[in-house]
């Protein structure tokens, strides 16, 4: 089919949609008008939806784990498309199958989506396809779904995806009344990787509940970055490919996307930035509060004139209450788009003051009783514009009143240190061991999907290098735990950026100079290892890093980034594997891919560091005395850098210190240093009496 043709059939397909299901099939032969080839693929396109759904809007991902495995995988169960086994069919669509398969490289099961071969046979729309998929899975944020990979086997175009065990923000909503605060928490997720894409010029254009999925242990996800360009019409390309466009332009005359969560710009097809994905998350924001969409109309042309012309019913209990939040919807929710936060990361800001401010108050319902229509901007009663007007005046004095301290502190200091409700010297036991339980959990996650939960034991390995860390006082001539970590933040920003071109978690890169080299950037320990991350002369000539620059943080940072970012190639890149990753740094690749396949027969074999861990007393001296020492040291470091308040440090958490500005020249980052940190520094230079200590261990 041609390209226009397919814009005819994508066109129908949306009007089709919008119908009964009874009525769509004599809709369909009314609006082809004789064509048999636009009827054709149309109808072939709605009963794919009938089947199982159109993918766009119900993301098979979603099902519950068991059911997806015990899913019949039909003609493609157990065939392989490149690496990837086919263990069951998950769901079908407009966008083609998709699939639960097994990566055989990794031993990990990936949600693998097949292209149906009518997208694969337009070169243009399929060159936009890969750039945008590129720029997609480029992204490195823990709230963005991870696209492991785009590629092609035997003519058949696939993507390769993580795998989610969650519900969508639509199932939540249908099943329970989600609390304010588990509302907030999730909006806050969501804005934090809005403005990750943002940054990479890369905007979402159908974020929904249906797009947004939360995991058990409560990390949120969105879906489908990239994915929604593939069902819009074709454009002009651009010449360079490598560089994603800050806009994205829709033909003419043509909507696409989900009707309800249009922004205006979208609705009248016109070209659209990042702040259409700031009106699309608003409308989510408002139906979690108000159980309601804010726009809505018995048919898709109401829906969209309701969008264009109306002002949505005020959300009535969270204005009287939580003014401030409801302010955060209203300005989402800007008829121009010009009126709403120029930039995600300035809604982030303004939901974490509103998250701060509705901790302090009581616990009150924020549902309304009635479920009010959108009203006509110009014909609302007078009382009630007078009473909301009155509620935002209000509500607006007195969150200045509330906020102007806590903004002239964030001038006086960017990264402000949070409060400590205990220090953990002040803790029992218990109450240590939750505390390590909850952050190596929280650190996992950030350095990627599926932590493993921890035994007692792991606990145990993991809390006695905390113990150490914090019981240590710089005695015979050891520093102290604060003149370490008072060394890394000049270093954090140049590490986020490395680790991050290379898809590192940028959390590994931060902590592992803590137990490498102490940030001692030209520190040589018995054996040769030099400089911040602590490689061998050979090693660092294979990265491009001679002798003689390995003092040099500039060269050894993205060296070591490199170095991780091809032990993870043959590892894996969820947070298990992550933690052989680690372990490779110290005992090398080959040693823990030959040691897995040792253990694998072994009743509690996982993929990751601690089943390594539990088969210490196996596996030699070597690994008992050093590497089974390695990743709990790591989690320790990280631990405490990531909870510097609970240790007596008066520092920031080291992960809230990372730039998105380009990598400066030697002079320019010690100015950024001086004005960044000056603060810090002489606060530390001044304590004499600060808690723990560091003691590295050159073994």
């Amino acid at each position: 089919m041609t390209r226009e043709q397919w814009v005819k059939v994508e066109a129908v397909l949306q009007a089709a949609l919008d119908r009964p299901a009874g009525e769509r099939v004599s809709f369909l032969s009314e609006a082809c008008g004789g064509d048999e080839l636009l009827f054709k693929e149309t109808n072939s396109l709605i009963e794919a939806y009938e089947r199982a759904s159109d993918f766009i809007e119900q993301p098979a991902i979603t099902r519950d784990a068991r059911v997806l495995l015990a899913d019949d995988g039909g003609d493609k169960l157990g065939s392989r498309i490149g690496p990837y086994e086919i263990l069951s069919r998950l769901g079908v669509g407009g966008m083609g199958e998709v699939y639960l398969a097994e990566d055989a490289r990794l031993d990990r099961r990936v949600a693998l989506k097949l292209l149906p071969a009518y997208f694969a046979s337009d070169d243009a729309r399929l060159r936009r396809f890969q750039r945008e998929a590129r720029a997609a899975s480029a992204l490195n944020h823990p709230n963005i779904l991870t696209i492991h990979e785009v590629g092609e086997s035997e003519g058949v175009y696939f993507i390769a995806t993580e795998f989610i065990d969650g519900a969508t923000i639509r199932e939540l909503l249908r099943n329970h009344d989600l609390s304010l605060d588990e509302i907030l928490d999730i909006a806050e997720q969501v804005a934090s990787a809005l403005a990750a894409a943002h940054a990479a010029g890369i905007v979402h254009r159908d974020i929904k509940p249906e797009n947004i999925m939360r995991r058990g242990d409560g990390l949120v996800k969105i879906l489908d970055f990239g994915i929604a360009k593939l069902m819009e019409p074709d454009q002009l390309e651009p010449s360079d490919d490598t560089q994603p466009s800050r806009a994205t332009h829709t033909e003419s005359g043509l909507v696409m996307g989900t009707v309800n969560y249009m922004s205006p710009e979208q609705a009248r097809a016109l070209p659209v930035d990042e702040r259409t994905d700031i009106w699309s998350f608003g409308v989510v924001l408002y139906e979690m509060l108000g159980r309601r969409l804010p726009f809505k109309g018995e048919t898709r042309m109401d829906t969209l004139v309701a969008i264009l012309e109306r002002e949505p019913a005020p959300l009535t209990n969270v204005a009287n209450n939580y003014p401030q939040l409801a302010q955060i919807v209203e300005t989402c929710l800007r008829k121009s788009a010009a009126d709403r936060f120029a930039s995600a990361s300035d809604l982030l800001v303004e939901l974490k003051q509103s998250k701060q401010q509705s901790a302090v108050l009581p616990s009150i319902a924020i549902h309304d009783k009635v479920e009010a229509q959108a009203l006509p901007a110009s014909r609302r009663f007078a009382w009630a514009s007078l009473s909301v007007a009155l509620i935002l005046v209000l509500g607006t004095a007195a969150v200045m009143l509330y906020r102007r301290p806590a903004r002239q502190s964030a001038l006086d200091q960017p990264n402000a240190i949070a409060p400590v409700e205990k220090l953990y010297s002040q803790m029992d036991e218990a109450e240590q061991l939750a505390f390590i339980r909850d952050q190596e959990q929280h650190i996992s996650s950030m350095m990627g999907d599926r932590p493993a939960k921890l035994n007692s034991e792991a606990l145990q390995a993991i809390k006695k290098y905390v113990d150490q860390y914090a019981s240590q006082r710089g005695v015979n001539g050891e520093e102290t735990l604060a003149e370490v970590y008072a060394r890394a933040p000049q270093y954090v920003p140049l590490i986020a950026r490395s680790f991050g071109a290379r898809r590192v978690p940028v959390i590994i890169g931060i902590y592992l100079p803590v137990i490498e080299s102490a940030y001692r950037p030209c520190f040589e320990n018995s054996i040769g290892a030099k400089g911040l991350f602590q490689f061998l002369p050979q090693t660092a000539r294979r990265y491009g890093v001679s002798p003689e620059e390995m003092c040099d943080a500039e060269k050894m940072t993205p060296a070591a980034a490199h170095y991780m970012a091809d032990h993870m190639a043959e590892l894996g890149d969820d947070a298990e594997s992550m933690t052989l990753v680690l372990l490779s740094y110290n005992t090398g690749a080959t040693w823990v891919r030959t040691t897995l396949r040792e253990l694998r027969d072994a009743g509690d074999y996982q993929r990751n560091f601690w089943t390594l861990f539990a088969h210490r007393e196996e596996l030699g001296s070597n690994f008992r005395q050093e590497g089974a020492a390695y990743v709990p040291n790591f989690f320790a470091a990280a631990i405490i850098g990531e909870n510097p308040q609970n240790f007596g440090l008066p520092l920031p958490a080291l992960s809230t210190l990372t730039d998105a500005t380009p990598s400066p020249g030697p002079d320019q980052s010690g100015r950024r240093l001086a004005t960044r940190q000056k603060v810090l520094f002489i606060f530390l230079n001044s304590q004499d009496d600060l808690t723990g200590d560091f003691r590295h261990d050159n073994s």
